[in-house]
This record gives structure tokens, sequence and C-alpha cells, in this order.
């Protein structure tokens, strides 16, 4: 069974990591989303909350999993037997870094593989930190965040 993990702090799930995902279940069996707890960011949404939107999303799919993991995703993806790190592309701007991240990666894990999945036009702007700039703003949000995940997204933003 050939896996992938997709990474990422997911603050909160994007249109555009559900197409991710999606496109990763074409591609590979099992697909494991991996939540980062990076201590040099300050999420707006709790490690939980961020979990539970992403299975929202994918409820009912068997083959995509969803784990936390904090320090080296190296080090998580050995620790999960997984050789294969999946990253959304959206500009030219995200491919450099990335890039230089999975020559990083390689050094530290000879066996992986980055796979880099573009994103559609149509989705090439949107980001987290836009998403969380328009709910700051009290704007509509609706549009850049996966239909599954809204009823939640809203509950959750309305008892803060």
């Amino acid at each position: 069974m050939k896996g992938c993990v997709f990474a990422g702090t997911f603050d909160p799930i994007s249109k555009g990591h559900e197409y991710v995902v999606n496109k990763c279940l074409e591609i590979f069996d099992k697909v494991v989303i991996a939540v980062g707890v990076n201590v040099n960011k300050k999420p707006m949404f709790s490690l939980e909350q961020r979990i539970d939107l992403i299975k929202a999303v994918f409820d009912g799919e068997d083959r995509v999993e969803v784990k936390s993991f904090d320090g080296m995703l190296v080090d998580f993806m050995k620790e999960n037997n997984l050789a294969f790190t999946v990253r959304g592309i959206r500009d030219v701007k995200d491919y450099e870094y990335e890039n230089k991240m999975a020559q990083y990666n390689v050094d530290l894990y000879p066996e992986i593989t980055s796979v880099f999945i573009p994103t559609p036009a149509s989705l090439g702007y949107v980001s987290s930190s836009g998403i969380r700039n328009v709910i700051d703003l009290k704007g509509d949000f609706n549009p850049f965040v996966p239909k599954k995940a809204l009823p939640l997204l809203k509950e959750i933003i309305d008892k803060k």
C-alpha cells in the first residue's frame, strides 16, 4: 500500500487543501494529513479544532487519516513508515520554498520523495492566513472553506 503525508498547520483547512488531498486520493492508497504544531506560529484555532475541521471534510473517506505531529516532518514520516510527502503549489514562490525544503528533507531522510501538486488558478490566491483575515474582519469566508467544514467552523467562531 502506497501512502503519503500532506502536512501543514491547516489553520483553518481551505478549499486548496481539500483539492490537494482529493488529488492525493487519485494517486495514493492512503493519505495521512499531518497537522503540525509549530511553536513559531500562533494559530487562530486549537489543534483539536483544526483536526475536527479536517475530519469533517473527509468524513466517510476511510483512506484519509488525520494525525498531529510536532518536530520535524521527516521524523514523523519515519515513525509512520511513509516515504512520500505531498505539497500543494499555488505559484512560483511556493515552488521555490517547497523545492528547498524538499532538498533538506532528502538529506535528512534519503528515502523521501516529494510530490508537488499545483492548484488550479481559481484557488491560487486562497490561503489559511487570508481566510483568518476574512474571519477577523467578520467577512464572508464561505467561498474559501470546504462546504463540509462550514457548519463546524461557524460554530467554533460563534463560540469565540
